[in-house]
């Protein structure tokens, strides 16, 4: 049963994708009033189909069907499908869990979308109400999740739904749009900071990639407050840029199904993902390894995958939101780029914290030990899932294109997928060519190997990597020290050996220890005359934190 709703799902997506091409389909598109979405909406089954085919659980296939409603479903029927959703999503969490307070927003939202009247203005927050948990979305920095599975196919499914509910808000009025657009910008930023500290904090390798999808979860209520904004003001040039931008936050959930079904090899092959007893799979899984380190560095935001393009378009469209008020008027604009950059420098710091312990190091359990790369045709799926998250970031106009020519491709006309391959700001003043930007990384990278293989040639005698250097292991500790191997504490020590000759670090780290011991001594001696500002008194990290922020706004202002 469940390999055959898999298969329907790829037959959806299929059809989808030729109607995006302008292919003309038998029988054509159903028309209903209010009952269907516009054929132009339909877009995001794509993404939902992609997830369809790799669900595994009839949770995560209740969940797809949902995210299928939400996404081809009228203002009623879309919100029928994110309440079913929702639901699917909170059978498997922990008893106490209530989504109540979201379902009956749902349903007032979509009362207010068939008859908007007076309370048109409600909407927006409905529609933060209705779709937090799908989203992912909240405060708390506590780790401590209360999903019981967390990161599985049905929660991409959840989000695909929540950005079909988001990209259907109408328009309200200038002021209210004015008003939510900048609350909208400002709370998703926080939001994003919050996922991006769970993610830093959480024990297992699961519960860290919810918390980095619960970025990309915060990112839609951001792009939400932009579109709202740029309406209010009469930039539809803006708004179309919020609604690509969008459409690429969407492509970010083929990364997360390509590093699910990563994480599900990597699961049944190594045994639980809890950070603390893992390690080492980069030497035993060499294969799996690269291809999950590859959808890391897609999702972290470093070029030339696809996470840049997404920050570069998203920064692009916060520059173009100034007012031009001075720093009074441009003050939420500023606290969203500083916490937004805060929240983006802690998920670099998680990602880093996941390589480190996950594929660095030594194994720390005997089933950890026993890890291998999985044979014949179970790498087949993972290696699939990785294409598409390849060919967008490459191309990502080309996904772009897409996804905005379901339902308005005239006959004989040109094929927007084939027209637009580079990304444009929405100013008009640069553009963005990621292929470029892999072509010269894949060129730098083979010269930096060639490089090192002729600095440092291979030994004849091959050992394990955890021992080049290290002391025998004594009996009664197998699997080594865990103080002494690369770890959540040590992550460069790895870097450091592999491109640092040893006569040259330690020289350096002689250097260091000397500037450092003089450093020391110089502010010991100043801090002894400015000791009657505080008399002996600690500062508490608050003051210094927001002392830190301070100093960036007025950076960010001084500069333009």
């Amino acid at each position: 049963m469940v390999a055959a709703l898999r298969g329907g799902w790829l037959v959806a997506c299929v059809m989808v994708v030729l109607a995006c091409l302008g292919v003309g389909l038998p029988g054509g598109v159903v028309a209903g009033d209010g009952f269907f979405a516009p054929p132009r909406d339909i877009a995001l089954l794509v993404p939902l189909g992609l997830v369809g085919m790799a669900a595994t659980t009839g949770r995560d296939l209740a969940a797809c069907a949902a995210g299928g409603c939400a996404v081809i479903g009228g203002p009623v029927l879309s919100c029928m499908g994110a309440g079913w959703g929702l639901l699917a999503l909170c059978s498997g969490r922990r008893v106490g869990v209530r989504p109540a307070a979201d379902l009956v927003a749902l349903m007032v939202m979509a009362a207010v979308m068939v008859d908007p009247g007076p309370v048109v203005w409600l909407l927006p927050g409905l529609c933060w109400l209705g779709t937090r948990g799908l989203l992912g979305l909240s405060l708390s920095p506590h780790v401590g999740s209360r999903v019981a599975r967390p990161f599985h196919m049905a929660d991409i499914a959840g989000m695909i739904a929540a950005l079909a509910l988001w990209r259907r808000l109408p328009q309200a009025g200038m002021v209210a749009d004015m008003r939510w657009g900048w609350v909208l910008i400002v709370a998703g930023c926080v939001f994003y900071m919050a996922a991006s500290w769970r993610a830093l904090c959480a024990g297992g390798a699961r519960g860290s990639m919810a918390g980095l999808m619960g970025g990309s979860g915060a990112l839609v209520i951001v792009l939400a407050g932009l579109g709202l904004l740029a309406g209010a003001d009469d930039l539809p040039a803006m708004a179309s840029a919020a609604s690509r931008t969008a459409l690429l936050v969407a492509a970010t959930f083929l990364t997360w199904v390509f590093v699910a079904r990563a994480l599900d090899v990597m699961e049944r092959e190594a045994g639980p993902l809890v950070l603390l007893r893992l390690g080492g799979l980069g030497v035993l899984m060499p294969r799996l390894s690269a291809l999950f380190a590859l959808g890391l560095l897609a999702e972290s935001g470093l070029p030339p995958l696809l996470g840049f393009s997404v920050i570069w378009m998203l920064l692009r469209l916060l520059a173009g939101m100034a007012q031009g008020g001075g720093v009074v008027g441009d003050m939420p604009l500023l606290a969203a780029l500083v916490v937004l950059g805060v929240g983006w420098a802690v998920r670099m710091l998680a990602l880093v914290r996941v390589v480190a312990v996950v594929l660095c190091g030594r194994p720390r359990t005997p089933r950890g030990a026993g890890a291998a790369d999985p044979r014949g045709r179970a790498m087949i799926p993972v290696m699939l899932a990785a294409v598409p998250v390849l060919l967008v970031s490459v191309w990502p106009g080309l996904w772009l294109g897409l996804m905005e020519g379901a339902g308005h491709v005239p006959s004989g006309a040109v094929r927007p997928v084939l027209r637009d391959v580079a990304l444009a700001s929405p100013d008009g003043t640069a553009v963005l060519h990621p292929g470029r930007l892999c072509l010269l990384v894949a060129v730098v990278g083979c010269a930096v190997m060639l490089l090192r293989r002729l600095a440092c040639p291979t030994p004849a005698r091959q050992v394990a990597g955890w021992q080049q250097g290290a002391p025998a292991v004594p009996p009664w500790m197998v699997f080594g020290d865990p103080l002494t191997q690369v770890g959540p504490g040590n992550p460069a020590r790895m870097v450091t050996d592999m491109l640092v000759p040893m006569p040259v670090l330690r020289r350096f780290v002689r250097v260091s220890i000397r500037w450092r011991a003089r450093a020391a001594g110089m502010a010991a001696g100043v801090l002894r005359r400015v000791d009657w500002l505080w008399q002996g008194r600690a500062v508490p990290t608050p003051v210094v934190l927001l002392l830190a922020c301070v100093g960036a706004l007025m950076f960010i202002a001084w500069h333009g």
